[in-house]
C-alpha cells in the first residue's frame, strides 16, 4: 500500500510539472547568430610602424587596423612605395599593410596618419639627422672607430664547441 501511495504521488508531481516543461523554448541558429553579432565589440583601430625613427632612405613597414573605409596614408616624412591595402587573399579584411621609404627631409618629428571611417588615426615618426650615422651597409673607412665598436670584424662561423657538453 505504501509503494502505491509513493508511486501515485510521483506521477501526480510529473503530471503537474508537464505544463512547465512544455513551455521551455529553444533558440534557432538564426536568432543566436544575430544576437552574437549585435553584442560583439568592434575591432579597435590602430596604426603601427616597423620603426618610429630612422634616416633618409631606410624602409619602414606600416600596419593598420580598420573595419571601415580607410583613406590613403599621409605624411611628409615617408614616401609610400606600396599603398595601404588589405591582404590580397582576403585574410583579416580589417588588416591593412603598406611599405614606405624615409624621405630626405630635415630632422624632426612628423605625423603619419590615415582616416578610418572618417576618424583620424595618427602616430609620429622621427627623421634623424643624416650626419649622425652612416647609411645602412656603408662603412666610412676614413674615420677611426668610435668607442665600443668592434675593431676587427670576425670571419667564418662562430666557434661554439663540438656539442659534447650538450645535455
Amino acid at each position: 500500500m505504501r509503494t502505491t501511495a509513493i508511486a501515485a504521488g510521483f506521477f501526480a508531481t510529473l503530471v503537474a510539472a508537464t505544463p512547465a516543461f512544455a513551455q521551455t523554448t529553444t533558440t534557432s541558429p538564426e536568432e543566436t547568430t544575430s544576437a552574437e553579432e549585435t553584442t560583439s565589440a568592434p575591432i579597435p583601430t590602430w596604426l603601427k610602424l616597423s620603426a618610429y625613427s630612422g634616416h633618409a632612405g631606410e624602409q619602414v613597414s606600416v600596419a593598420a587596423a580598420c573595419d571601415a573605409e580607410a583613406s590613403p596614408l599621409t605624411t611628409r616624412a615617408l614616401r609610400v612605395t606600396q599603398p595601404l591595402a588589405a591582404n590580397a587573399e582576403g585574410h583579416q579584411p580589417w588588416a591593412l599593410f603598406a611599405e614606405t621609404v624615409i624621405r630626405d627631409v630635415s630632422e624632426g618629428s612628423y605625423p603619419v596618419s590615415f582616416h578610418c571611417g572618417g576618424e583620424p588615426v595618427t602616430v609620429y615618426f622621427t627623421v634623424l639627422d643624416r650626419d649622425s650615422s652612416p647609411a645602412p651597409g656603408k662603412v666610412d673607412r676614413g674615420s677611426a672607430p668610435s668607442p665600443g665598436q668592434t675593431r676587427v670584424v670576425p670571419r667564418g662561423a662562430p666557434q661554439t664547441g663540438d656539442g659534447s657538453l650538450a645535455p
